[in-house]
């Protein structure tokens, strides 16, 4: 039996959504270079970066910050996160790479 729901690039929904920006929420999970292409879409349909969480839970290890390899500057991502509002990463270009 095929596949019947869409398919596709995940921006691709994201201008026909029938949404108010202002009871918007938005929680992602996935790789680094989609949340780019989502945040742009989402922007453009006034989203406030207030209301966009992500996850960056791939940039964890020990989960305990002992080992550092979650640290993105003064950062812990196991011990701050794993999900983190957008508006909060501002000052951060290589949380998002």
């Amino acid at each position: 039996m095929p596949w019947e729901y869409g398919i596709g690039l995940v921006t691709e929904p994201i201008p026909k959504l029938k949404l108010d920006p202002a009871k918007t929420v938005v929680a992602m999970c996935g790789p680094p270079v989609m949340y780019k292409f989502v945040i742009a879409a989402l922007s453009a349909r006034d989203v406030s970066p207030d209301q966009i969480y992500v996850d960056l839970e791939r940039r964890m290890k020990c989960g305990v910050g002992k080992c550092g390899h979650c640290q993105i500057n003064q950062i812990y991502c196991c011990q701050e996160g794993p999900v983190f509002r957008f508006s909060n990463l501002a000052g951060l270009p290589e949380a998002l790479r």
